[in-house]
């Protein structure tokens, strides 16, 4: 994916994204306040419903006590010294006020003459002469009775004829003995109803004086009292007042109410309904609270499909004001994607040429940004790469002619190696009496070492062990040069007389600063001769006594002295003594702590592995020094000559 579309897409995941999320928080945290005011609304409507009910409780028996010094019993006396009916009706209903439309009827009972009411210390006895009777309160009879009574006209005047106005007081005021077994039945039933439901009855004492006569019962019906209560609440948006009884029964102030409650699972035909849960529809509110005294539930259920869709409606267009941002800020983007890509092209393009091998390559950015300084980076980079190039052309040149002038002197040192392998024997010298072996390794192709057998024409046999100066083509010519002279008389001559003739003769070559350690021993029978210029001491095993002999001789090497004095040492051998001759090689070695070996350790590896065969002691001594190394190469020619006098020798 090129770098211009990562960057649109970086920037439409880092907008379109948060700007999603934000605006489904928004909608999300809206949606539960507005729930959550609505709910809180909606459960004050439901708590004042409440109160209302109380309020319209404590009203009706207010309004009853107000009536307990009527005369009501006259409403069915015939005596003339009682109070007119028609002014006690009036008087009633007046005193009702507004309530009396709530009301369906008044009972009127008498106390039973067995009955006995006490009035402070007074006993009164019932009146007989009472009798039971409803009123139902009739709005006619009431208009009649205005005519007569408040405005003051005769029957005449009014235009009621007085059987009309008795019709109206007979259906009005009726006594109970008349009523029929459904409609006592009836009437005991709805104050059942009413007693349960509004949880109170509505009554007060008759009095005449302060005697006690009878009792007047209003009968409510209780859709009456919560149509009027739920009737108050407010509705201006919307809401649904509601009552439920224990039975699940809804009471509703408008009967096309119901259907909408049914809809959101609030009401049924039948009664019997579980309590509702303001769940029960997405788009509506329900709030329930209990009125304790009646065992009424009043809700309010309060439609909100219309705020949401408003809630809906403002986050989706708050979403499209944020595309319509991103969409200008991605513009921006693109436009400046494009530039930035131009840029990064150019950088590209240098790179696949400089990548191809072309180091003229530039890139031509000369902007201020971090582009720019790249490009001005790269560009460096190019140039110092030119430059390197041609050093390394250059330098490639000067491997190669040395290179040559390397392979040229290797290969003479080479020869010069082949030449001074040809010089040491080219097999050890086989005795009757005396087993040899030799190692050699040297540090460089031409090393310095140098080892040489003679025998004489007795038997005896002359050895010669010598460490030039130096290494490589130098210490190879001195070898040549002290071969040389040795070939011609080693094997007769005295020891310490050729060494001396040896060393007066390179001497007089002028060699310069060349000069060459030599070690001779000459075996003859069992007497051993020894004579040395600036070597290691010879080492001589004596099996009988399992010791290590050191025989050091002073001496000058061969070129140092044109008149130098050497010493000759003589000494018998035994069965299984075994020499060791050695270059410094051997005891100079150092290990990894720069620690020398040392000529005392020398000592004790040789007599360690005397017993053993020549080889043997020649390969375990190479090993030691191997060890003492730690595998590193050694820095200086390495030899060993071992002369091993045979059993019975």
């Amino acid at each position: 994916m090129k770098v211009r579309t990562q960057l649109v897409v970086a920037f439409l995941l880092l907008s379109v994204v948060p700007l999603a999320v934000l605006v489904l928080f928004s909608y999300a945290t809206s949606q539960r306040a507005f729930r959550d005011a609505v709910a809180a609304e909606s459960q004050v409507l439901a708590e004042e419903m409440s109160e209302r009910l109380a309020s319209v409780r404590q009203d009706l028996s207010q309004r009853l006590e107000s009536l307990s010094r009527l005369p009501v019993r006259v409403l069915v006396s015939s005596e003339e010294d009682e109070a007119d009916p028609s002014q006690v009706y009036t008087e009633l209903m007046a005193q009702m006020g507004d309530m009396a439309k709530l009301v369906e009827s008044f009972e009127f009972t008498p106390l039973e003459s067995s009955e006995i009411q006490v009035e402070g210390t007074v006993v009164v006895e019932g009146d007989r002469d009472l009798e039971s009777f409803v009123i139902y309160p009739s709005e006619l009879l009431a208009e009649a009775l205005e005519k007569l009574e408040r405005r003051g006209l005769s029957l005449e005047e009014s235009g009621l004829s007085k059987e009309y106005l008795e019709s109206l007081t007979s259906e009005a005021i009726r006594k109970r003995e008349v009523l029929e077994a459904a409609e006592l039945e009836a009437l005991q039933a709805r104050g059942q109803e009413m007693e349960a439901l509004l949880g109170a009855e509505f009554k007060a004492p008759v009095l005449r004086g302060d005697e006690v006569v009878g009792q007047l019962k209003a009968l409510v019906p209780p859709s009456q009292i919560l149509r009027q209560v739920l009737s108050r609440t407010s509705r201006e948006q919307g809401e649904i007042p509601f009552a439920r009884d224990a039975d699940g029964n809804l009471y509703l102030d408008e009967p096309q109410d119901r259907e909408l409650l049914t809809e959101i699972g609030l009401a049924a035909e039948s009664s019997g309904l579980a309590a509702p849960s303001p769940s029960h529809s997405p788009d509506w509110i329900v709030v329930e609270t209990l009125d304790s005294d009646s065992g009424l539930t009043f809700g309010v259920a309060r439609p909100v499909q219309e705020s949401l869709r408003g809630i809906r409606r403002t986050a989706v267009e708050n979403f499209t004001y944020g595309m319509v941002l991103v969409l200008l800020a991605l513009i921006g983007v693109v436009a400046l994607s494009k530039r930035m890509t131009s840029k990064l092209t150019l950088l590209t393009a240098g790179a696949e040429r400089l990548a191809d091998g072309d180091l003229e390559a530039r890139v031509p950015l000369a902007s201020r940004d971090e582009f720019g300084q790249l490009a001005r980076t790269f560009n460096r980079m190019a140039q110092e790469l030119r430059q390197h190039q041609d050093q390394i052309l250059e330098q490639e040149v000067q491997q190669r002619l040395l290179q040559a002038e390397n392979e040229r002197k290797g290969h003479e040192l080479e020869e010069a190696r082949e030449f001074q392998l040809s010089l040491l024997p080219k097999t050890l010298p086989r005795h009757p009496e005396i087993e040899v072996a030799v190692l050699m390794r040297t540090a460089t192709e031409v090393g310095g070492d140098y080892y040489d057998f003679f025998t004489s024409e007795t038997g005896a046999l002359t050895t010669v062990i010598g460490d030039a100066a130096g290494h490589g083509a130098r210490a190879g010519t001195m070898v040549t040069v002290v071969k040389g002279l040795l070939t011609v008389n080693a094997a007769e001559a005295d020891l310490a007389e050729l060494v001396g003739g040896a060393a007066a003769a390179i001497k007089q070559m002028n060699l310069g600063r060349m000069n060459m350690a030599v070690t001779l021993v000459r075996i003859d029978g069992r007497r051993i001769s020894i004579s040395a210029a600036g070597m290691p001491p010879v080492l001589i095993h004596r099996r009988a006594e399992n010791r290590v002999e050191e025989v050091a001789l002073t001496g000058l090497p061969l070129g140092s002295l044109a008149e130098a004095t050497y010493l000759e040492w003589d000494s018998l051998l035994e069965s299984g003594d075994t020499v060791l001759l050695m270059t410094d090689g051997f005891p100079e070695l150092m290990n990894p702590e720069q620690e020398p070996l040392g000529y005392e350790r020398a000592g004790s590896l040789f007599r360690g592995v005397a017993d053993g065969t020549p080889e043997e002691i020649t390969s375990q001594l190479a090993e030691a020094a191997r060890e003492w190394t730690r595998g590193q190469p050694p820095v200086d020619d390495l030899t060993f000559v071992v002369l091993k006098m045979e059993e019975g020798a």
